[in-house]
């Protein structure tokens, strides 16, 4: 096996260990079964009432938005702040420091996207059990928004790993990540120019896609978030390969 690829499932099993990350895997698969089943239980039959794909779009909105950065934070820590202090960041290995970063990066992406998987299984399945009006090609969409808010989660890992190498502290790098974040989303309403400048801005951009879309709208977004994605990557690795062994 290729030793870049081979260190990507070395950094899936690390990450895989960590009792957080099993319980992020189990809070994802199952939100829209816990947040259905509590709704009916307890007679939200506003929210019950609403259609079954408005539902599973809140859902998402709070994997996107909540869930999944707070994963993609805490994995960027650990894999490299906390590496970092515990001096196994830089061990010998047979890759090059290219391949380590890269590795230890789409790991986080690699999870990112099993949790997206896990999410959309659990809205369909819920849907099926609470909504006996939902079929294929429902899910089919449901897929399709699952799938986009892939990308920009991606650039908001670059964001993650660049601040993580910025930092000693797993601790630091997590509460600064967090505060960071925070920040990204409210500073639009201070100063509104720098709103379509942050990848916190394209994590709901799945409501975009639905219905018609500009295609010169859809190349723009495209292009912007694989550009910044790559900046931040491209400064990360600068960082990365300014550590001492």
């Amino acid at each position: 096996m290729n030793p870049g690829l081979a260190n990507i499932w070395n950094e899936l099993e690390k990450l895989l260990a960590k009792r957080v990350t099993k319980l992020f895997l189990v809070m994802t698969g199952f939100l829209p079964f816990a947040l259905k089943l509590l709704a009916e239980k307890l007679f939200i039959t506003d929210w019950m009432a609403l259609p079954s794909d408005n539902i599973n779009y809140m859902i998402l909105d709070l994997l996107v938005k909540v869930l999944l950065p707070l994963f993609i934070f805490m994995a960027a820590a650990e894999l490299f702040t906390g590496e970092g202090e515990r001096g196994t960041l830089l061990l010998i290995r047979p890759i090059n420091r290219l391949e380590l970063f890269l590795s230890k990066t789409a790991s986080i992406g690699l999870f990112i996207g099993i949790q997206l998987l896990l999410g959309w299984l659990g809205v369909t399945l819920s849907s099926i059990v609470f909504d006996s009006s939902y079929g294929f090609a429902d899910a089919g969409v449901s897929l399709s928004a699952f799938a986009i808010s892939w990308v920009p989660l991606l650039a908001l890992t670059a964001v993650a790993v660049l601040l993580a190498l910025l930092v000693k502290s797993s601790m630091m790098a997590v509460s600064g990540l967090i505060i960071l974040y925070l920040v990204m989303l409210f500073l639009p309403y201070v100063f509104p120019g720098l709103l379509y400048m942050l990848p916190s801005t394209y994590l709901d951009w799945y409501m975009q896609w639905i219905g018609d879309v500009s295609f010169k709208w859809a190349v723009q977004t495209v292009m912007y978030l694989l550009s910044s994605t790559a900046l931040f990557l491209a400064t990360g690795y600068y960082l990365f390969t300014k550590k001492e062994a």
